[in-house]
């Protein structure tokens, strides 16, 4: 595939597609700015994650920069623990990320199917995901918001890493930057500030983003470790009634573990959920996770190789009891496309 404009720029291409091109086989997943839909494109088979970004939301939100950010970052990852971009093109309405598929759902899927899961389990997705954070480091990117929704799952059972819509690119911005702030004039830091709260995940954030201080590659091991906490406890460590609570637990670090949550797996979350950035386990070389004692066993060289946890299918997505009408034109037409304009960021 080409770049319709000759541009060879990015590695995913520019393509002069249209929405009426794909078949829509059901809903994958929605955030605040965009719907991801299972698409077919009619012409070649091509199945894909496509994900349908609102230009109106963006520019309402002032969340340009992020997207142009996700694009630009998601189109230099080349690895196997990050869904690929495949394609981007645009309308008046709509930015479209054709991104590669990952049919079985995601690893929150599995936790709330089964209650929790085993040490074996939470252990092997835990090692793909450090392998995914090692990766990350070595590109220079910080997630900001790595969670079990955003872990993917291949049909062999891997794991892939999703929704780059709140990544910090050092490459793009130096050195790691305040969560919002940094210089920035008193109008903007306001809107970063109130940014923060609307892309972040309440139960994952870290210290350091709830109080608008510099982020690092730590912060990611901070996410990391509420997410091994929750494959074993069955829900994440610091959720309380409500958001401003959930908020007071993480500045408080207010962390218990139910009856029989493993000592291993309890040390681990430990040294990966302190509150000083420095003082987490992997924050100055993650090879420090990888030699913790809870990784015993894992073959990292071999490790997406292996064979994966057994997991429970993803059903596949009934459009009529979705209560949807799957013909795009009607998702499409909905939306009036009376916009300002905002730039290309394919």
């Amino acid at each position: 595939m080409r770049d319709r404009e000759g541009q060879t720029s990015y590695a995913a291409p520019r393509v002069d597609w249209k929405i009426s091109d794909f078949d829509i086989l059901g809903r994958l997943g929605a955030g605040s700015t965009s719907t991801v839909v299972h698409a077919r494109r009619r012409a070649s088979g091509m199945e894909c994650a496509l994900k349908v970004v609102d230009k109106h939301l963006v520019q309402r939100n002032r969340l340009l920069e992020y997207v142009v950010r996700e694009r630009r970052v998601l189109d230099r990852m080349d690895d196997q623990g990050v869904a690929r971009l495949l394609f981007t093109f645009q309308d008046a309405a709509h930015l479209y990320f054709g991104l590669e598929l990952c049919p079985q759902g995601d690893l929150f899927d599995q936790v709330q199917a089964r209650g929790t899961l085993d040490l074996e389990a939470a252990r092997a997705y835990a090692a793909e995901v450090v392998l995914i954070l090692e990766y990350l480091r070595g590109a220079g990117v910080i997630h900001r918001d790595v969670k079990p929704e955003n872990l993917l799952l291949t049909d062999a059972g891997h794991v892939k890493l999703i929704d780059f819509g709140c990544v910090k690119d050092l490459r793009d911005g130096g050195e790691g930057e305040p969560a919002a702030g940094g210089g920035r004039s008193p109008n903007r830091l306001q809107r970063e500030k109130r940014r923060v709260s609307f892309v972040g995940t309440a139960d994952y954030l870290a210290p350091e983003v709830l109080e608008n201080t510099r982020v690092s590659f730590a912060t990611d091991l901070w996410c990391l470790g509420c997410t091994v906490y929750q494959m074993l406890a069955g829900r994440p460590p610091f959720r309380a009634g409500s958001e401003y609570l959930t908020y007071q637990n993480i500045t408080n670090r207010a962390l218990t573990y139910p009856e029989g949550f493993p000592e291993v797996a309890r040390d681990l979350v430990e040294g990966l959920l302190a509150a000083d950035q420095g003082a987490r386990l992997g924050a100055d070389d993650i090879a420090e996770v990888k030699a913790h004692p809870f990784f015993e066993g894992i073959q990292w060289c071999s490790l997406r190789e292996a064979k994966a946890p057994e997991y429970r299918p993803r059903p596949r997505a009934d459009p009529e009891e979705e209560g949807l009408d799957w013909d795009l034109k009607s998702m499409v037409e909905a939306v009036p496309v009376t916009y300002e304009y905002v730039p290309s960021v394919q």
